[in-house]
């Protein structure tokens, strides 16, 4: 059993007003390797919950099975139910369109798309809606602002978004 799992069982199941995401039986295999066994967790709605353990327990590796990021690499395999407002992520009927819209990460490395500051930003909201061009514009300004990066990048929107810092790339991250 893994520390993220002894940890997990040790804490006694409240009952919480409404649970957002519920994770039931989990198992997570790196190929061959059992990293995550038998993971049973609540975590309720509109609550701040801390996943807190030592190097190499199992913390990044729930939140990657939580967005199902491991999905596209050939041998890492989940197993078991985590549930989002009921339904099973894991279930391969669920589209990761739909969940990708709903779960969203940012990394300790942030990961801006390898195209321009603006088109970081524009291209989820073209994925999800069809808009004129201004309303675009207006969309990826106030995504910028709302991050508190737009004073920094509002001129160099053209730019590559690898060229920004790592704090600049971070919130980038999070606008997008």
């Amino acid at each position: 059993m893994t520390e993220l799992a002894r940890a997990v069982q040790a804490q006694p199941h409240a009952v919480a007003p409404h649970t957002h995401i519920e994770v039931r039986g989990l198992n997570f295999h790196y190929h061959a390797q059992h990293v995550l066994k038998n993971v049973d967790l609540d975590i309720p709605a509109r609550e701040v919950t801390a996943i807190i353990g030592p190097s190499g327990c199992g913390k990044s590796t729930l939140l990657r099975v939580m967005n199902r990021i491991y999905a596209i690499y050939p041998g890492l395999v989940a197993r078991g139910e985590v549930r989002l407002d009921g339904e099973n992520i894991l279930d391969a009927r669920y589209s990761m369109n739909r969940l990708r819209s709903k779960v969203g990460m940012v990394f300790q490395k942030p990961v801006p798309f390898p195209m321009t500051i603006f088109e970081n930003i524009a291209w989820g909201i073209r994925h999800h809606h069809k808009l004129a061009r201004a309303e675009l514009e207006t969309r990826v300004e106030q995504a910028l602002r709302d991050a508190a990066l737009w004073d920094e990048v509002k001129d160099k929107l053209k730019v590559s978004a690898l060229g920004l810092s790592g704090g600049q790339q971070q919130r980038l991250c999070i606008a997008r």
